[in-house]
């Protein structure tokens, strides 16, 4: 059996074919979307929805065309952001990403939009998170005319597929927006109505494993959210294993059975049945080495000279030669340039920089190093985290898997060795292993 894959990512879009006979992709394709909506206001982050869901669109038929056998389509993508629709499921907004951070400003009484409806709804809802963003916008007007749903853009994007009138959410998703009661796997409607929030908007829940409809005849499975469908893509249904997931911001999360008691910091999210992510996020992934190749691209330009390679390759190379040559210690980097998820830090920290360690290379090595540290540090809150570390590690994430330094780095500090997902594409392919799961249910 084959199932097609399509995940709708911060950066690019990308989909597969996945044959489960032979347990491998058949067939990939990745694209920078380059969505990304400039703004003046440096807490917004905004991409174009509709250029989104038209290349994922475009994919999806340029997959089912080169293999007309497949027979399932699942969907997944970025989570926490939202998009307002309209009764056709057009996007009436842009996508409000999970990158946004006006919900840390101030509601009332001394709470941020976040923390109020933390209290309101009794569930943990961070800087970021959809329905946060969406308490904001409402509270300024910013809710666009027109809009009738609000969804995030992988459930958007599975509706449209399975040619619904509604969105349906996967408790994945719903939960990645927000207010959304783990306990009871629903919406936390009473909390929600206190905030002044209209419950007519939210998407329905469907459970697991649920077909929405059918795509030029082929089931269309519910969206799964992209941390999820990259366990699965990467680990698996495995209680107890362990993924360390980079790209654009750093996840480490842990399968459990149940609803264990986590520490602040963490958190417990949907995944399949009885079984939950135990995760603690960061915001430092592939975006804080992102920073640092950007700062040493601009100093170059500022002499007046046009960078002729990857600024990535250059660091890449030039960090390989100095820990070859001996290299020394590097500054001890704690990369919080965007905050973290339980407050809004004034910026990044640097430690223990002496004046040998002085070089750039020194700095990114640094910055790697902390990503990973702070990964860890995470890994540490979560049950059942041995103290000397996991036993086995798989590794997801494009940032992961092209800096062998943050890989090294990641294997330095978990004191075990890391497998790389056998794809690159291992949100995708979790998306079209959930929908063959699907479809066989």
């Amino acid at each position: 059996m084959k199932a097609l894959g399509v995940d709708l990512g911060t950066t690019s879009i990308a989909a597969v074919v996945y044959d489960t006979a032979a347990s491998r992709v058949v067939w990939c394709e990745s694209r920078p979307h380059g969505a990304q909506l400039s703004t003046d206001d440096p807490l917004a982050s905004m991409q174009d929805a509709e250029c989104m869901l038209a290349l994922a669109e475009r994919m999806v038929e340029k997959g089912l065309s080169e293999h007309p056998d497949v027979a399932a389509i699942g969907v997944t993508g970025q989570m926490h952001g939202v998009v307002y629709l309209d009764a056709h499921l057009a996007p009436v907004s842009p996508l409000f990403t999970w990158q946004d951070r006006r919900a840390g400003q101030e509601a009332s009484r001394g709470e941020t939009f976040a923390e109020r409806l933390s209290r309101l709804t009794r569930c943990p809802v961070h800087i970021g998170y959809g329905l946060a963003t969406h308490g904001y916008l409402a509270h300024h007007g910013l809710v666009p005319q027109g809009a009738l749903w609000i969804a995030t853009l992988p459930d958007a994007f599975a509706a449209r597929l399975a040619g619904l009138s509604r969105p349906r959410a996967h408790a994945s998703l719903a939960h990645s927006m927000g207010g959304f009661d783990l306990e009871q796997e629903t919406f936390a409607a009473e909390g929600l109505q206190a905030a002044g929030m209209d419950l007519s908007f939210l998407p329905e829940l469907a459970p697991d494993l649920h077909i929405l409809g059918e795509h030029r005849g082929i089931p269309v499975a519910v969206a799964l959210g992209d941390h999820q469908a990259s366990f699965l893509g990467a680990v698996g249904v495995e209680e107890r294993g362990v993924l360390v997931n980079i790209g654009t911001g750093a996840q480490v999360s842990v399968c459990v059975r149940g609803r264990p008691d986590l520490p602040p910091g963490a958190e417990l999210r949907p995944f399949l049945g009885n079984l939950r992510l135990a995760v603690a996020a960061t915001l430092a992934g592939g975006a804080a080495y992102a920073l640092v190749a950007a700062f040493f691209d601009r100093v170059v330009r500022m002499h007046g000279l046009a960078p002729t390679r990857s600024t990535y390759d250059v660091l890449d190379e030039a960090i390989a030669a100095w820990r070859q040559s001996g290299g020394g210690p590097f500054p001890r980097v704690h990369p919080t340039f965007f905050g973290s998820r339980l407050s809004d830090e004034d910026g990044a920290r640097v430690e223990r920089w002496t004046a040998a360690a002085m070089v750039p290379e020194a700095f990114a090595l640094g910055v790697i190093s902390g990503v990973a540290e702070e990964l860890y540090e995470g890994f540490c809150r979560l049950p059942p985290s041995a103290p000397d570390g996991p036993r086995a590690l798989a590794g997801a994430g494009n940032a992961l898997r092209v800096n062998r330094h943050l890989r090294d780095a990641v294997e330095a500090v978990f004191g075990c060795p890391l497998r790389l997902a056998p794809h690159p594409e291992e949100a995708a392919q979790g998306a079209a292993r959930w929908a063959a799961m699907a479809v066989t249910a």
